[in-house]
C-alpha cells in the first residue's frame, strides 16, 4: 500500500509544475481527469472505504460487547432477583417428581414381580418335564416289545409291580416312591386296557381308586402270586394273598361299628391283627390289543376274622356294617 501511495504522490497534480492557473486561462472547460488522476482517486476510495469499513466493524464489535454487557448484567439482576424472591410452582414441581419416582417404583416392582413368577412357571415345567422323561422312556421300552407281551407275563409282571400296593407319589415323596410310581403307571397304560372292567366299575381310574383305598384303610399290604390256572388261552385265575395290618384306621373307615361302647372286646381283639387273606384274581386278555380287558378280584375276609374272633358269631357281627363292600372292595 505504501508503495501504491509514494506512485500516485508523484502524479498528484498539485505538485506538478505544469499547473496553470485560472488567472493565465479563464473559462476554461474543465479537462478530463487523467490516467494518473483516476488510478490516485479509486486509491484514495479504496482506502477510504476500507477505513470506514474498519472503523464501522469496531462500532458494531463495541456496540455487541455493549450489548452482551448489558444483556449479561439484566440475566444477573434476574438471577439475582429469582434467588431473592420465593420460588414459585416449588410445591407443585417437587410433588412431581416425588409421583414419578412412585410411578418408576412401581413399575419396577411390577417388572421384578412378573420375572419372578415366569422364572418359577419355568421351573415348575423343567421339573415337570423331567419327572415325564424317564415315563416316556419306559413306555417306548414297553411299547418296542409289546408283540411279544403275552397273558402269562403281564399277570406276572402285575403281582410284582403291586407287590406292596400303590405307590403314591406327590412332591414329598422320595426319588424311589416316585420311580416306583412311575412303573406302576407305565404298566397300568401300556398293559391294562383304558376301559378295563373292574368288578362293577370300568376304567383304569377304578382299579387305581380300589388300591389306594386298600393302602389307605390297611397298613402294610402284601399282594403275592400263587398258581396260575388257564380257564382259555385268554382268561387266567390266579391263587393269592394279600397280608394286612388293622390300625385304627381300619376300625374307623372298614369297621366304623365297632367303635360303639358294646363292641369293645371285638375291638380290642381286630387291632393290631396281622390278615392274611385268600385271594383269587381274574385276567381276561384281549389278543387284538396286547392288553387286559377284565381284572376281578375276590377277597375272602371270612376266613382269617374266623381264625382272630374264633366263632361265626363274632365275624358275622364284625362284618354287619363292613364297609368294604360298600366301597366297591371286592
Amino acid at each position: 500500500m505504501l508503495r501504491v501511495l509514494q506512485i500516485l504522490e508523484q502524479y498528484d497534480p498539485e505538485h506538478s509544475p505544469n499547473t496553470l492557473s485560472s488567472d493565465v486561462i479563464g473559462c476554461v472547460v474543465p479537462r478530463a481527469p487523467t490516467t494518473s488522476e483516476s488510478i490516485y482517486t479509486e486509491a484514495v476510495k479504496t482506502v477510504h472505504h476500507a477505513n470506514s469499513a474498519t472503523h464501522n466493524s469496531s462500532e458494531v464489535e463495541d456496540t455487541n460487547t455493549l450489548s452482551r454487557t448489558r444483556s449479561g448484567r439484566a440475566d444477573h439482576t434476574k438471577w439475582s432477583t429469582e434467588q431473592d424472591s420465593p420460588k414459585l410452582h416449588t410445591k407443585y414441581r417437587i410433588k412431581s417428581s416425588e409421583e414419578y419416582r412412585e410411578r418408576r417404583r412401581l413399575r419396577q416392582e411390577r417388572f421384578r414381580a412378573k420375572q419372578a413368577q415366569r422364572e418359577k412357571d419355568l421351573k415348575t415345567e423343567v421339573k415337570k418335564l423331567r419327572q415325564d422323561v424317564p415315563l416316556l422312556e419306559m413306555q417306548r421300552l414297553r411299547m418296542s416289545f409289546e408283540n411279544g407281551l403275552t397273558l402269562g407275563s403281564v399277570v406276572t409282571e402285575y403281582f410284582q409291580i403291586f407287590r406292596r400296593g400303590i405307590w403314591p407319589s406327590n412332591a414329598a415323596t422320595s426319588c424311589f416312591i416316585k420311580a416306583m410310581s412311575q412303573q406302576q403307571l407305565v404298566f397300568l397304560q401300556t398293559a391294562i386296557s383304558r376301559h378295563v372292567i373292574v368288578g362293577k366299575f370300568q376304567g383304569v381310574d377304578a382299579l387305581i381308586e380300589q388300591w389306594r383305598r386298600y393302602c389307605t384303610y390297611f397298613d402294610n399290604v402284601e399282594f403275592r402270586l400263587g398258581e396260575l390256572e388257564f380257564s382259555s388261552p385268554n382268561i387266567v385265575w390266579t391263587r393269592s394273598t394279600m397280608s394286612v395290618s388293622i390300625t385304627e384306621k381300619t376300625l374307623e373307615k372298614v369297621f366304623p361299628h365297632l367303635l360303639e361302647a358294646e363292641q369293645l372286646r371285638l375291638r380290642s381283639k381286630l387291632l393290631s391283627q396281622r390278615l392274611v387273606l385268600p385271594c383269587r384274581v381274574c385276567f381276561e386278555w384281549n389278543e387284538v390289543s396286547k392288553r387286559v380287558v377284565r381284572l376281578d378280584t375276590m377277597v375272602d375276609f371270612i376266613t382269617p376274622l374266623l381264625d382272630v374272633l374264633g366263632n361265626l358269631d363274632s365275624v358275622a357281627l364284625a362284618l354287619k356294617k363292613f364297609l368294604i363292600i360298600s366301597d366297591c372292595f371286592h
